[in-house]
């Protein structure tokens, strides 16, 4: 099936990638929540859902919480690594896994690392879905998350793109019937490179944009949630100094509701996460990215269903849980 690619609009250093107006979500079977899902960095379904957060996470404390999670039953659906003080942290939003689901994740891997793991998860049949990246120093460290690809499903990554490049290759795997489903962007050598995950597009309507500046952002976002799509992956980044946001935007179903919120402090982040869970959403995003000397800003996105379940009561949260230690 190919997507067409029907404009590609540049204004103030916007780029919006327009791929069709198709209205049936995709139902791949990917080691997930039921057995349709959306193959997302953080996917969801219309069923009852346990799920947790964890945030703030150095890579020793985080490699100790991916085990305890394991033991659990559950699954990563969203990770996000960034710098935090002069400390790599991690977040991961999970879900109760199926039986079946079988998941790999690494983190603070090199370049070298990063594609020894690819290639040996890729034979063992796991497929990356979301990419991490974030420079210490002079040390760019790369993290992923791969899903064991139990009915033939693939997907596609590229990573060391400059815009023009970037532009080229989502051209490329739209008119081959690939959408996008994982972007990141990160410093090499003073400018900004971009990484990207496709899957096949299976008939369900997206928006992707890219280069929006903070209010730009925010207007984008109020049209598209009036016209019935849900924030599915946001990406906070500079560029030449300056603030950007990619994001990606999916059709809701008929039962579902959506909000998001950005550029917030931890605090905020706590709070509007613990009010939207009150009244039945589910964390499906997470975002953590830097304003400017060393500032964390946070962005999120929820989603509901016909009903949400969290795993842990929000009286055994910690509110500091996304603070950066002093």
């Amino acid at each position: 099936m190919l997507i067409p690619l029907t404009r590609i609009v540049m204004q103030k250093s916007i780029v919006i990638l327009n791929s069709g107006w198709v209205a049936i979500r995709s139902a791949i079977i990917a080691a997930g929540l039921t057995a349709a899902v959306s193959l997302q960095g953080a996917d969801y379904d219309s069923s009852s859902i346990e799920w947790k957060l964890d945030a703030g996470l150095e890579s020793d404390r985080f490699e100790k919480m991916i085990e305890d999670r394991r033991k659990e039953g559950m699954r990563v659906v969203d990770f996000e690594q960034y710098r935090s003080g002069r400390a790599t942290k991690q977040a991961a939003v999970w879900v109760k896994s199926m039986p079946s689901d079988e998941w790999d994740s690494k983190t603070a891997l090199t370049i070298v690392e990063f594609k020894k793991a690819n290639e040996k998860n890729l034979k063992r049949g796991y497929v990356l879905v979301d990419i991490e990246a974030d420079r210490s120093g002079a040390t760019l460290n790369f993290g992923g998350v791969w899903l064991k690809s139990n009915e033939g499903f693939d997907t596609e990554m590229q990573f060391g793109m400059n815009d023009l490049m970037f532009s080229n290759r989502y051209g490329e795997m739209a008119d081959r019937g690939y959408r996008l489903i994982d972007f990141e962007a990160y410093e090499t050598n003073g400018r900004t490179s971009y990484a990207a995950i496709w899957k096949p597009k299976k008939g369900e309507s997206v928006r992707f944009y890219r280069g929006l500046s903070k209010n730009d952002f925010g207007t984008l976002a109020g049209k598209m949630l009036e016209q019935g799509f849900r924030l599915a992956d946001v990406e906070g980044y500079n560029v030449d100094g300056e603030l950007r946001f990619a994001c990606e935007w999916e059709a809701l179903s008929e039962k579902q509701k959506t909000e998001f919120a950005y550029h917030m402090m931890a605090d905020e982040f706590y709070q509007r996460n613990a009010n939207l869970m009150m009244n039945g959403f589910r964390l499906t995003d997470i975002e953590a990215y830097d304003i400017g000397r060393g500032e964390l800003r946070y962005a999120g996105s929820w989603t509901t269903g016909e009903q949400r379940v969290e795993a842990e009561p929000i009286k055994k949260r910690s509110r500091d849980v996304f603070k950066r230690p002093q």
